[in-house]
Formats: C-alpha cells, structure tokens, sequence
C-alpha cells in the first residue's frame, strides 16, 4: 500500500483549487515536504502560515522553461510529481482565435508538463516508491465544443499519462491520471453544476495510490460521463455536444 507518509511531493498550480486540496490533504497525510509551485510566490501565503516549514515555495511559469529549470535544480529528493497546473479557454475548434489559444494552453497544460517530468525523472526513479500524478479532465475523454482547444490538451495529457505508464512499467514510479468533472475552482467560475469542493479530487487520488488504481473519475459526473464513454465513444461525443448547446 502506498503511503504519503515522510514522502517528498512537488505540484504545480498549488496556490488555489485543485492544487490546493492536493496540499492540504498530502500534508494532512504526513507528507515531509512539499514543494509547491505558483506564479505569483505570495499567493501561496496562507497555506505556508497553515503548515509551515513543511512546504517550500518554488516559483514556476511552466511556459517560462528558464523557472522550470530552477525549480529542478532546487529538488534534490522526489516521491510525488503532481502536474496540476493548467489553464483554459472559454473557445471552440473553429473559432478564429483557436490556433492562437490552443499554442498557449499547450504550453501550460502539455509542454511544460513534459520538460518538467522529463527534467525530475532521474530524481523520481531514485526513490523506492514514486507516483506521477497527472491531473486532466473528463473533458479529455471526448470533445467538449465550448472548451474545444482545452480538451484538445487534455486528450494530450490522457496519451501522454499511458506512454509514461509504459516507459515505466518496470520501474518504482507509478503514473496516475486524474480526469475530473467541474468542481469548486477558478476554472469552472461560471459553470451552473453542482461542484465538489477541489480537496475532493486529492481525497479519491489518495484512495488511488493506496489501491493501485491507474485512472481516477473523482466526482459523480466523471464517473457517469465515464461510464457513457464505455457504453459507446460516440455516446459521449453526444452528450458533451448536447450539454454545450442547452
């Protein structure tokens, strides 16, 4: 069974929402140390004066790789890598300002990902017990029309999680992929669904790493949105492009 306790963990995007949760409930789980990540250093204020010397303020712009470079030549030990961070555009496919939108969200929620995992790996394998945590959204699954470019990456993020899972099938790490529906955050401002509080995405991630279950669907709508996609892919594609135009 895996355990948190005395683990070394990184994440992106710490500051708020989902990153938040993964801080709160990690420490709360005994975690050592806890490398948080965020543009903005004193966004991470409250958290820090809640838990202390336990975490330790690391500035990243995933698509600034001059501060993901530093950030790894700050980490000496990892068990947990958690590519939170993310961004999103309210766009479609065919909008005319897709391209431009879809280069900047890649940058954020895929290449810097990438460099990242890639550049903390050899640290990554030295430990006895390691996860990556990638966090995508039920929106990879299938096309989501009024988020089009955004699901798009989290596709990438979906096809990304499997190689690494393959790469590192017979090694200590692990690779979790994490496709939440709307919960309680910045990013779904605006969505009129019931959403879970964000600490609800680390709280079945967690339940994750101690079964060894590779996929997380953390909320009723993930599961169910999964579950048509089982059903028939199509289905799902149907259903997304219906809810888009209610």
């Amino acid at each position: 069974m895996f355990s948190l306790k005395g683990k070394t963990v990184l994440i992106t995007g710490a500051n708020r929402g989902i990153g938040e949760g993964f801080v709160r409930a990690f420490a709360e789980q005994g975690a050592k140390k806890i490398y948080v990540c965020a543009r903005d250093l004193s966004n991470l204020d409250e958290l820090v004066n809640t838990f202390g010397n336990i975490l330790q303020p690391l500035h990243l712009v995933l698509e600034d790789y001059s501060t993901i470079d530093s950030v790894v030549s700050k980490v000496d030990e990892l068990d947990v890598l958690i590519n939170n961070a993310g961004i999103i555009s309210m766009t479609t496919c065919s909008s005319p300002d897709a391209l431009e939108l879809l280069e900047s969200e890649m940058r954020v929620n895929l290449y810097g990902p990438v460099k990242l995992t890639n550049a903390l790996m050899p640290t990554l394998k030295q430990s006895q017990e390691a996860a990556i945590i990638n966090v995508s959204s039920i929106a990879g699954m299938a096309n989501f029309p009024s988020i089009g470019t955004y699901s798009m990456t989290k596709a990438a993020m979906n096809s990304y999680s499997q190689g690494l899972r393959a790469d590192l099938l017979n090694t200590s790490v692990r690779v979790i992929n994490v496709s939440p529906g709307p919960h309680d955050t910045r990013l779904a401002e605006g969505n009129p669904m019931d959403k879970p509080a964000p600490i609800n995405v680390a709280s079945k991630t967690i339940k994750a790493l101690e079964s060894g279950a590779n996929h997380v669907f953390p909320d009723a709508f993930s599961e169910q949105m999964f579950q048509i996609f089982l059903d028939h892919p199509e289905h799902l594609e149907k259903t997304f492009i219906e809810a888009a135009n209610a």
